[in-house]
């Protein structure tokens, strides 16, 4: 047995090294197989975990959102009102402001919140309501629609009347036992002030409390984070890594405020439009709209397919216009006013938003779909950066168009159109 001393021709420290690193991957081999083996004891600490920090993932959402009215706040209401009465003493006069900035802010969101809740909720809850009592009118107008249009092919007309009264029972049958009891549940929790899960509103308060202390000192914190990175990293390093945070907040921030105000004036055109047209369900349907048209790409087709169903049922004729009117929106909003609003701010070919959705809808359900976009851009954009840096060290062209050709008349090194 050799000793570990024994170099035969090598040196100690070289041993050292060798036989260190053996320990260590034996070590690594015993950490993966006790995390493989008790995978469902992870999953209960992270649980636990995940549960413990909710509080702050919703104090970090809240300030997030609200931090750019708190800005505007500041900028243009409170530090010139408060340096006017604190002349000489910027900084109390900058804390000062910044105190009334976050209450203002945080007071008017959670009034326009609940204010919509309290106006929205109870007129959807009775539109709901309506649709349920409606639905023997609504299959007859439905019927004779069908047996109006069909009545050349009699057989047609006679299956199309029965599978209507199949697709009727069912749907008033999960409106009566299903929907209208959870919703008469959530309204009542709603202004009673009290939910079934206590815990909900316990981690919502404490998310309020936690978003007040982010926005207050959120320069603080954001110099402490830098601090720590620059720390742990060499200062290149650190360079790069704000570099990415800091077009991660800004891609984050212009797409998520950009489709909010977005999605909030399509549901608005979609209540003035329904309401010009005389629709049925306009309330329910425009808040439908408008809050589905957040999700990117396939929000429209999720708000739009059960909307025009609905509209369809109490009015067949009434169904044709609002698809018509609706796409018509649609059209509108995609190819002038959401790119008017975000403009260019993902820089994803339809594809590739495709695939994100997709993907991160799978994890991540619906908050997934809403945050994927964003999130693979900033992916995009960091493997984009990556591949340009290491295509220009192999003094290779960094331009797609460049590999578009067939394989045999690839561009090869020392060609004079290469670009750097």
């Amino acid at each position: 047995m050799v000793s570990l001393f024994e170099t035969t021709g090598e040196g100690i420290g070289k041993v050292l090294v060798r036989r260190t690193h053996g320990i260590f991957c034996y070590c690594g081999r015993l950490v993966v197989y006790a995390i493989t083996s008790n995978l469902t004891g992870l999953g209960k600490i992270f649980g636990a975990l995940n549960s413990a920090l909710m509080p702050v993932y919703i104090g970090v959402v809240i300030a997030y959102l609200l931090s750019p009215l708190v800005n505007k706040s500041d900028r243009y209401i409170f530090i010139p009102l408060w340096s006017k009465i604190f002349k000489g003493k910027k900084k109390k006069a900058s804390n000062v402001a910044r105190g009334c900035s976050v209450f203002c802010v945080l007071l008017l969101a959670i009034f326009v919140v609940f204010g919509i809740m309290m106006l929205v909720i109870p007129e959807i809850i009775d539109s709901i309501t309506g649709l349920a009592k409606s639905m023997p009118e609504y299959y007859n107008n439905v019927k004779n629609w069908g047996t109006h249009i069909f009545k050349s092919n009699p057989e047609f007309a006679d299956y199309f009347t029965k599978a209507s009264k199949d697709i009727f029972d069912k749907l008033l049958d999960w409106l009566q036992n299903d929907l209208l009891p959870n919703s008469d549940k959530f309204l009542g929790a709603i202004t009673d002030g009290v939910m079934d899960a206590t815990s909900v509103l316990v981690d919502f308060f404490i998310g309020l409390i936690v978003s007040i202390y982010l926005m207050a000192g959120k320069e603080n914190f954001c110099a402490q984070a830098k601090k720590l990175i620059f720390a742990v990293l060499s200062a290149k390093r650190a360079g790069s890594v704000l570099s990415v945070l800091s077009e991660t907040h800004g891609v984050f921030a212009k797409f998520i405020s950009g489709k909010i105000i977005d999605s909030l004036i399509v549901g608005v055109l979609t209540f003035i439009i329904m309401n010009i047209a005389g629709i049925p369900y306009t309330i329910l349907i425009s808040v439908l709209i408008g809050v589905t048209n957040i999700i990117p790409f396939f929000g429209q087709y999720i708000g739009i397919i059960p909307s025009a169903v609905l509209v369809f049922i109490a009015s067949p004729s009434k169904g044709v216009l609002f698809l018509v009117l609706i796409i018509i929106l649609m059209q509108f909003d995609g190819n002038v006013l959401g790119p008017k609003i975000l403009g260019d701010s993902i820089g994803l070919k339809s594809f590739w938003i495709l695939f994100s959705i997709l993907f991160f809808g799978s994890l991540f359900g619906v908050l997934g779909m809403i945050c994927a976009v964003p999130v693979f851009a900033v992916i995009y954009r960091m493997v984009k950066r990556f591949c340009a840096g290491r295509l220009a060290k192999k003094q290779l062209p960094t331009e797609t168009e460049c590999y578009c050709k067939a394989w045999d008349d690839a561009w090869e090194p020392g060609d004079e159109n290469k670009k750097g």
